[in-house]
């Protein structure tokens, strides 16, 4: 088989369904007085993120809140 004949077999496979669908927001502390905010999406349409730094964790839990006010549907993760 040549490289087109493979993939043309590859895309004409049917594949599975992608995983569980996770909508997180998940807040990390990274070191001392850095903390990361990100919002992850991983459905059938894709994997999506989209993150923030701040200096208090405080500051990082109130985007958190913000976030999930905008996407009731996500929750937050303190990691």
């Amino acid at each position: 088989m040549n490289r087109n004949e493979l993939k043309r077999l590859w895309f004409s496979m049917p594949h599975p369904t992608p995983k569980k669908e996770v909508k997180v927001i998940k807040v990390t502390t990274l070191g001392a007085n850095h903390y990361e905010c990100k919002k992850i999406k991983d459905n059938e349409d894709g994997y999506s993120t989209y993150s923030s730094n701040w200096r208090t964790l405080s500051e990082a839990i109130a985007f958190a809140r913000k976030l999930q006010n905008d996407a009731p549907e996500f929750s937050i993760v303190l990691h």
